[in-house]
């Protein structure tokens, strides 16, 4: 919303800023940040300042523009014959950035400046602070932290703790300036381990994680609702054997999926259940391949609300990379999307640019299981929205490959890095999908 903020005494006197004297009116005299700066705050105030008075009506929304899509409140400061423009939020770290004031902006006179005018900048690099303690239980180790933010700069961290008994579950939130206080956010029960966070755009978070009853292990969740946590509960009501390994992930409506994997007493299957932005529903089996065991699951949502969850799944003779789409009302048949066959499949993981497509990225062996003297490589198979293409090799060096990620960015390119030994030594690599190719 622009502010239109203007002084009727200095419009009554303009007449001096119009004198025969100025000869070009509408002239923009300075800048800030200046024209080509690097360093810059991100917390800086966008302004540029004219030679004369301005017309206040001619300062609108778009006045005073950001490029990297930055978006704030734009004012005139009639005391300085200056636009300026309030950023929401903070600059983005070691951006360049496009400042632009409109040809519009008018003098007193109704003389236009006639020609936009551009100039940029470079924000300043991040700078770490002080590390400090989040939790103050004295009573036992803590272990396997995890963390999310939301879309406003808040975070919460998660992790098990022993109290000398058993684990729990613990959780601190980071309010945008400093931590909170460490609390509890499971009952005492025999041991929780290993906990998952993620948020929603609103600033609700959820919690899952393994939880051991005392005959089996079930997966369990809290809910943050933006203010405090609330009640943890089972969400997973099969009691034939072991639940483990929870992952979850949110879409853009408040609606949320964990998946785990799950022993019925013969084989460990896909398990997932959906949240649907008030209540949990009915866990259900995913996938119904009972050749062998599927394990190590991951999930990520697509800006329309669909997901897919990837797992890895043995068919008797080797591990092989596994795929369900969940269509934003029920999931649709798993399918295998890798067939080299040589040798083991592991360690999916799995990203979503903003078109909703994926790329899946896993380590795979060229020799049967992973050892020591076998060389892995990585693999990629990519889903264009509608189907999955076929799986490539995109590293080619002789080393064993281990432990990937992926992400992308906001125009449909993705990096995806791992871990490689050469043989001496371990390094980590990285290659660049470009939107068409690797």
């Amino acid at each position: 919303v622009a502010l239109f903020v203007f002084s009727l005494g200095l419009m009554a006197c303009g007449s001096s800023d119009t004198s025969s004297s100025d000869t070009n009116p509408r002239t923009v005299t300075s800048v800030s940040p200046l024209s080509g700066a690097v360093g810059v705050a991100r917390d800086s105030v966008i302004y540029g300042t004219f030679i004369q008075a301005l017309f206040s009506p001619s300062i609108v929304a778009d006045s005073l523009t950001l490029s990297s899509g930055a978006t704030g409140t734009v004012a005139l400061d009639a005391s300085t014959k200056s636009v300026t423009l309030t950023p929401d939020s903070n600059l983005k770290i070691l951006t360049t950035y496009s400042a632009t004031l409109s040809q519009d902006i008018s003098n007193l006179n109704g003389d236009r400046l006639g020609t936009d005018y551009t100039w940029s900048f470079t924000t300043i690099d991040g700078d770490w602070g002080t590390d400090e303690l989040i939790e103050t239980n004295n009573l036992g180790s803590a272990r396997f932290p995890q963390i999310a933010f939301d879309s406003s700069g808040n975070a919460i961290a998660v992790w098990h703790q022993s109290d000398g008994t058993r684990q729990n579950i613990w959780a601190n939130r980071f309010d945008g300036t400093s931590w909170g206080t460490a609390e509890q956010i499971e009952p005492d029960v025999i041991g929780s381990y290993n906990p998952q966070i993620a948020f929603d755009s609103s600033g609700n978070a959820i919690a899952v994680w393994r939880q051991h009853d005392g005959t089996r292990t079930n997966i369990a969740a809290n809910r943050f609702d933006g203010t405090s946590w609330g009640t943890a509960e089972l969400i997973e009501t099969d009691n034939a054997g072991e639940a483990s390994s929870p992952q979850i992930a949110f879409d853009s409506s408040g609606n949320a999926i964990a998946v785990w994997h799950h022993y019925d007493g013969t084989r460990t299957n896909i398990w997932a259940n959906r949240f649907n932005g008030a209540r949990w529903g009915t866990a259900i089996k995913i996938e119904t391949d009972n050749a062998g065991d599927a394990l190590s699951p991951q999930i990520a949502f697509d800006s329309s609300g669909n997901a897919i969850a990837v797992w890895r799944q043995h068919d008797g003779t080797r591990h092989n990379i596994w795929a369900n789409r969940f269509d934003g009302t029920s999931w649709g048949t798993a399918e295998l999307i890798e067939t080299d066959n040589a040798g083991e499949a592991a360690n999916p993981q799995i990203a979503f640019d903003s078109s909703g497509n994926a790329i899946v990225v896993w380590n795979q062996s060229d020799g049967g299981l992973f050892n020591a003297n076998t060389r892995s490589n990585i693999m990629a198979n990519r889903f264009n929205g509608t189907s999955w293409g076929t799986a490539e090799l995109i590293e080619t060096d002789t080393g064993r490959v281990i432990y990937l990620q992926i992400a992308f960015d906001s125009s449909g390119n993705a990096i995806a890095v791992w871990e490689q030994n050469d043989g001496t030594r371990t390094n980590i690599w990285a290659n660049r999908f470009n939107g068409a190719r690797w």
